[in-house]
């Protein structure tokens, strides 16, 4: 593992234990809505994890450690051109440790050095009425720096979407409901027993001291972050310099040493970017037209999303490389993608979502002998007639019609409610098209010389989801796609539904996590162009007559 790598998993770590003390701590406040004894009573639990020999190592580590690295990723910045996101968590993680001295030393240091009993009572006698807006302000500091920094590693995972509302409910609800039981608890407090300040002169004597020094201390640490910024930029104005050249004639000179991205920032050059220059994603990814054998191996990080995306030899994660001799390269997601960032937060499928889903293609048989001997405006009306029904039935089932391809549909389940169930909806997407298209030949016996007949082919697995389409003037795109050999596979199966003289050709895959078994299915092996390995599946005709081996719900109707 090299050590960007390393640093981005520790720095990841860290957070997420700093996270989770906060987001119990909070917690704990809440209990004041109901009273201080509930507070207290918390206490013990919270104390019990935190305030342990193990508890206290991990989350003192984990201190140490993301502030540590925030200001080395700080200091090792070669611009400010950040994103307003990127800016928010910076200045709120710079925040922090300044107005969290007072607080540290203030509970678990006099805890340490004298004794002193942190309990609710006491803590709260301290803090109201006077310090109310220096706690409120390092709760809700705390806590937007944690959110950012969540939502942005969750929003390139799969099933975020499902999860991302009430994700938000508890962004907002945690912190409203700490302030006010924390407040509630105090005023209480104050009005009913008003009980002496709890700190004798000797702990203030001593903290308050050792407050200002640690405080000063930290000022002293961004001040050398500061200077060393600054002196990195004088130092790239005397340093050797390398060429960059962008698509549309634009060459720039540059000092070696930051990343392809950096150096597009600096000088003004859009270039999408969603996840911060983390290898989270792969919305950076640059072809290298000239200079890519300069350029050192990609690490373990950016090696595994290029896999993900199949991506070419010569495809790089601007985030990821530092050039240092000439490049010629050409960004390839739209920059102007990446503008609307903002606007597309709301809909993760905007950059692409790896998920679980069942891929479902229906197609019309011998429709072009069905077209020679009819006039167009029949032709048009009889496939209106058939896709209509098909969609329908498919969306009746819980499914997304994904396109319309001629005479065939290709359709999605499991987007939202996962996969069994977009198995087992799958399959009764099956009987209701069925029954649907032997509905429609009775409709139209005295229009046809054979009835209509279709071929479905079923498979399930992990697919991309993402919306394919331009983009209009309100920041809109396209309808939902999936991409994936999942989908390849499907649209296969439908295509042996002919060799078989079956309606339907499904992947044992589909039956076995819908939970369903058949007796009366032809059980085969195939092999299918792009995989190594034969793939077993089932031949069968709607309507489906499953056992349901799970025992959960009942079998398909016939």
């Amino acid at each position: 593992m090299d050590g960007a790598t390393l640093r981005q998993r520790l720095r990841l770590a860290s957070g997420l234990v700093l996270l989770t003390f906060a987001f119990t701590h909070f917690l704990n406040h809440a209990l004041g809505i109901w009273s201080l004894a509930a507070m207290e009573n918390g206490r013990i639990a919270f104390l019990a994890v935190w305030r342990s020999p193990p508890g206290e190592a991990l989350l003192l580590a984990a201190l140490i450690v993301h502030v540590a690295l925030a200001l080395w990723k700080t200091a090792r910045r070669r611009t400010l051109r950040l994103s307003a996101w990127q800016w928010a968590q910076l200045l709120l993680g710079l925040c922090i440790p300044f107005l969290l001295i007072p607080h540290a030393l203030g509970t678990g240091g006099l805890a340490a050095r004298f004794g002193y009993e942190d309990s609710y009572r006491n803590v709260l006698t301290i803090l109201w009425p006077g310090l109310v807006f220096n706690q409120t302000l390092l709760m809700l500091l705390v806590w937007s720096h944690g959110m950012i920094g969540l939502h942005f590693w969750l929003r390139v995972k799969p099933g975020y979407p499902r999860w991302r509302l009430l994700v938000f409910a508890v962004a907002l609800l945690v912190p409203l409901l700490a302030t006010w039981g924390w407040t509630a608890a105090a005023q209480r407090l104050r009005l009913t027993e008003n009980p002496p300040f709890p700190l004798t002169r000797e702990m203030t004597a001593w903290s308050d001291p050792l407050i200002i020094a640690l405080q000063r201390g930290f000022l002293l640490l961004l001040a050398l972050v500061a200077v060393v910024l600054v002196a990195r930029v004088v130092m790239r104005r005397f340093a050797r310099s390398i060429e960059i050249a962008y698509p549309g004639d634009r060459t720039l000179r540059v000092a070696p040493g930051p990343t392809l991205l950096e150096i597009s920032r600096m000088n003004g050059i859009p270039h999408a970017d969603v996840c911060g220059g983390r290898a989270r994603c792969s919305t950076c990814r640059t072809r290298i037209l000239d200079g890519a054998q300069t350029l050192p191996e990609a690490s373990a990080t950016e090696a595994r999303v290029l896999s993900r995306i199949g991506a070419d030899a010569n495809v790089r994660l601007a985030c990821q490389i530092r050039p240092q001799a000439n490049l010629r390269v050409q960004p390839l997601v739209p920059a102007r993608g990446a503008a609307r960032v903002a606007g597309a937060a709301g809909d993760a499928y905007h950059w692409g979502v790896e998920q679980p889903a069942a891929i479902l293609f229906v197609d019309l048989r011998n429709f072009t002998g069905l077209a020679e001997t009819r006039l167009s405006y029949d032709v048009v009306f009889i496939l209106n007639r058939y896709l209509g029904e098909t969609g329908r039935a498919i969306e009746a089932c819980g499914g997304y019609v994904d396109k319309f391809i001629g005479d065939g549909v290709m359709a999605i389940f499991g987007m939202s409610d996962g996969i069994q169930a977009g198995c087992r909806n799958a399959l009764a997407a099956t009987n209701a098209i069925a029954e649907s298209i032997a509905q429609l030949n009775e409709e139209l016996a005295s229009q046809l010389e054979a009835p209509l007949r279709i071929g479905m082919g079923l498979h399930a697995g992990q697919v991309i989801l993402g919306r394919i389409g331009a983009v209009n003037g309100n920041g809109a795109s396209g309808r939902i796609t999936a991409l994936g050999d999942v989908v390849n596979t499907a649209s296969r199966l439908e295509g042996a539904s002919k060799e078989f003289g079956r309606a339907l050709v499904v992947s044992q895959t589909v039956m076995q996590t819908a939970g369903y078994a058949c007796d009366t299915a032809e059980e085969t092996e195939i092999a299918i162009r792009g995989r190594q390995e034969p793939l077993r599946v089932f031949a069968l005709d709607p309507p489906l007559r499953l056992v349901d081996t799970l025992g959960k719900t009942p079998s398909l109707p016939a």
